[in-house]
């Protein structure tokens, strides 16, 4: 059962029926004549057929009957129109939107004046989910991607329609690191992303990453160089927390043994000193776990500093950590 039609496909194709009528008649004789010499269908026999498919209700197969007509005709008003509210019924909304542009811009065209405002609203449902992405940057011939298909190459001439939505952008040129970063495109929003891809070392001899491979190296990170010194600090600090939990230990202990504070006539020691106990057993729990934590940490250090490529090991790293009571403080620079 035929699905219905948008507004603005009803308006257009009904607009278009005494044109499909007309070719109907002309068929035939057309179709006589293309079995004897053999020409292609013209773009108007296309667009009519298309058009009696779409009022079918088949906007697919309408939809390769348009497109082929625009090959034959790529600047007919009437198809460009036509082409971008199937895009629009088959919810294509970027293709919509590039074909009702084009038929708008055709302004001078009397099918585009008659229509206009009906085109224009189509435009304005389809600029619902889209938005806008310009990649400005270099070097002049890399490939930007979203979600590993092409959408431009660079220098850009100007935005492009993309669907609204979150994507992963990739940009990669012959003999340069690729870069690739997470981007989000909103609806009627002009998104702009600045790029600088750096060459390889090598001089440009490797070649960049297929789409969807992990990147050698994204401009503007300082790889894992941070990674080893995050580890020492906190191995620092846990070590401070295990001396200072040690000397809380001792300090609880030595009262907790002290038979002139904690011994009484009718009064046992637990009962005096309980206190000085539980808080002596807290204190060398925290000095396990800080120790063991401290080794651990340590040891994270000394293996991510042996992984680290040695020339991301010339930056210069300062961490400073300050014991405290239960505990210590660190702050640095990477």
């Amino acid at each position: 059962m035929p699905r219905p039609l948008g507004d603005v496909a009803r308006i257009l194709l009904c607009c278009s029926c005494s044109f499909a009528t007309v070719q109907s008649l002309e068929i035939p004789s057309a179709r006589a004549q293309e079995t004897a010499a053999g020409p292609r269908e013209s773009a108007d026999d296309l667009l009519a057929r298309g058009i009696q498919s779409r009022e079918a209700g088949r906007d697919a197969e309408a939809l390769e009957l348009f497109r082929q007509a625009d090959a034959r005709d790529p600047q007919n008003p009437r198809v460009l129109a036509h082409l971008g509210a199937t895009y629009q019924a088959l919810g294509r909304w970027v293709s919509a939107h590039t074909y009702l542009s084009k038929a708008l811009e055709q302004s001078n065209d009397p099918y585009i004046q008659r229509h206009h405002d009906e085109l224009e609203e189509a435009l304005a449902t389809v600029g619902e989910h889209i938005g806008f992405l310009e990649v400005n940057g270099a070097p002049d011939g890399a490939e930007a991607l979203i979600n590993g298909q092409l959408v431009a190459t660079l220098p850009m001439s100007g935005p492009v329609p993309v669907i609204a939505g979150s994507y992963q952008l990739e940009v990669r040129f012959k003999g340069h690191y690729t870069l690739t970063r997470p981007i989000t495109v909103s609806k009627r929003v002009l998104t702009r992303e600045d790029v600088e891809l750096s060459p390889h070392a090598a001089g440009g001899n490797r070649s960049a990453p297929p789409p969807g491979a992990a990147p050698d190296r994204v401009e503007g990170s300082t790889g894992a160089t941070w990674v080893p010194w995050v580890l020492a600090g906190v191995s620092v600090a846990a070590t401070a927390s295990t001396l200072i939990a040690w000397q809380r230990r001792e300090h609880y202990a030595e009262r907790w043994n002290d038979d002139a504070a904690c011994l009484g006539v009718g009064v046992s020691r637990e009962e005096r000193c309980g206190e000085e106990l539980d808080r002596g057993k807290q204190a060398e729990t925290v000095l396990w776990v800080s120790g063991v934590a401290a080794g651990v940490f340590a040891a994270g250090a000394v293996i991510t500093a042996i992984w680290t490529p040695g020339e991301e090991r010339e930056q210069v790293s300062q961490v400073r950590c300050a014991p405290g009571w239960g505990g210590a403080s660190c702050f640095g620079t990477f």
